[in-house]
This record gives C-alpha cells, structure tokens and sequence, in this order.
C-alpha cells in the first residue's frame, strides 16, 4: 500500500493590548469569529512537492480572555487538498464536524498553541482519490496532541486582529533552498 507523506502541517493577529500574562488573550481576538477562508501552500524542489490546501470556511471560532479557543466545525466547508509530494500526485478532500477546544498563550503578536490542552469530540473524514483511494476517519483532538496534519494551527502563529478581521499566519521551513509551507487562516466577526 503506497502512502504518500505530506509534508506541511495545519487548518487558524498585529494589535498589541497593554501588558498581559502570557496565557491571557490580547482584548482584539477575543470573541466569536466565523473562518471566511483557509489556504495552505507548501512548495519545495528538495522533495519535489507543490501541493495546496484550500477551504474551511463557515467555521466558527470562540477566543476567550484567558486564551482558550473552541472550534465549532458544524457548519464547515471542506478542506481540498491538490498537488503533489515526493513526485507523488495527490488529491483528497477532509470534512471536520463537531467541536475542538484548546488553550493559547499570546505573546508579542504570537499565538502559542499548547497541543497538549486539546480535547473534545471533533471528526475528521478525509477521503483520498490519488495516489489510491482511501477513507478514513479520525478523532482530531489526538491528532492535534501528536502534532499530525489538521487545520488547527500549530506552534507559533503570527497574528493580526482589526474590529471586524483576524488573520492568521504561519510559515514553516521545508529544506535550505527555500522550500516553505505557508498556511494563512482568515476570519470575520
């Protein structure tokens, strides 16, 4: 059975409030927002990948003040995944539903995520079509905890918050001839 390993990890803010602790929310994120859009690119010539992610959007997003965030995925679009990694083509689509809950630190225009914290009923059925056809579904919660391939931003996530927009972003270093993966999380009040 040929597996194809994808390379890049996920789908999730400038204004700086006055002195916080370092797990207290800066006042701007703090709310319900709703995900309008989440892309992901990935591109590297060492492990000859191009891959791209797309969707999410219908998201909804609760910040508290102490930091934690609750992803209710109920109402989700989903996740589409094209491209190719390792000369491997692949395509497959995921849909999330139920609900996630984590805790953040915000620190100097960085979120933290504390992948340790996740928990709650959250599913993920992702259905591949290439390089072979496959359906799987798992709980997310775990899949956060162990640092594998989800929408939930992971590590340190730069932000910026307006009074209506959030943005997320996060980029990771792929190889040392400038392979990268960018994930960018947008939201809405």
């Amino acid at each position: 059975m040929l597996r194809a390993v994808v390379v890049f990890s996920l789908l999730p803010l400038a204004v700086m409030a006055p002195a916080t602790s370092a797990s207290a929310a800066p006042k701007c994120p703090v709310g319900v927002w709703k995900l309008t859009g989440y892309q992901k690119k990935a591109v590297s010539k060492v492990y000859d990948t191009a891959l791209q992610s797309r969707g999410m959007g219908g998201t909804k997003v609760k910040i508290a003040a102490d930091g934690g965030i609750t992803y209710d995925f109920k109402k989700s679009a989903k996740l589409v995944t094209k491209g190719r990694t390792n000369s491997v083509p692949i395509a497959e689509t995921a849909l999330y539903r139920r609900v996630l809950k984590h805790k953040t630190s915000w620190k100097a225009g960085k979120l933290s995520v504390k992948r340790a914290t996740a928990a709650g009923t959250a599913l993920v059925k992702t259905v591949q079509k290439k390089p072979e056809k496959s359906t799987r579904t798992q709980k997310v919660a775990p899949l956060v905890r162990a640092e594998q391939e989800t929408v939930v931003p992971g590590g340190r996530v730069a932000y910026t918050c307006g009074a209506t927009t959030l943005h997320l972003k996060r980029t990771i270093k792929l190889d040392s001839h400038g392979g990268r993966e960018v994930a960018h999380w947008w939201f809405e009040r």
